[in-house]
């Protein structure tokens, strides 16, 4: 008899990296901020997708894709659109770069913090058993407390605060 193979559902919104096990979350695309720096412009300015769309000569469908992160303009439809938002196309670029780099910045912040506090529960088993731990000075733990943290006395636990 034959193998059952089982497909998961997937919606189109869903990239490779999204579906890939074992491979975190999704790296923001271009595309994406570039849709949020333009739709945010737009709103700041209270104007209709219409109207923009009508003075960038693109439809308003277009223009939606775009907004949503679906659809990646050529630079000639995204300087049209950052001209009808009274916008040169290095503002939009600037912006969509500011935007990847404080994303990027808090993923990597996110990450320490994960990584610490990893750090920290090991450290407290580690105390437990009444091992010495020896911090290097690369270590972002090495600065709290000394280097060097001393073997536990029984029924005791190390919790780093």
């Amino acid at each position: 008899m034959g193998k059952v193979v089982e497909f998961t559902r997937v919606t189109g919104s869903q990239t490779s990296q999204q579906r890939a096990p074992g491979r975190g979350a999704a790296k923001p695309l271009w595309r994406h901020a570039l849709g949020e720096v333009l739709r945010g412009e737009r709103l700041e300015q209270e104007r209709i997708l219409t109207e923009v769309a009508a003075a960038a000569g693109v439809s308003p469908q277009y223009l939606s894709e775009i907004e949503r992160g679906r659809k990646e303009p050529s630079s000639e439809v995204l300087g049209s659109v950052a001209e009808a938002l009274g916008l040169d196309l290095v503002d939009v670029v600037q912006r969509v770069g500011t935007l990847l780099g404080a994303r990027r910045e808090t993923e990597r912040r996110t990450a320490e913090q994960r990584e610490l506090l990893r750090v920290e529960t090991s450290f407290a088993f580690r105390a437990d058993a009444g091992t010495l731990v020896d911090l290097g000075p690369e270590h972002p733990l090495a600065a709290a407390a000394g280097a060097n943290f001393a073997p536990a006395v029984s029924d005791s636990y190390l919790l780093a605060a």
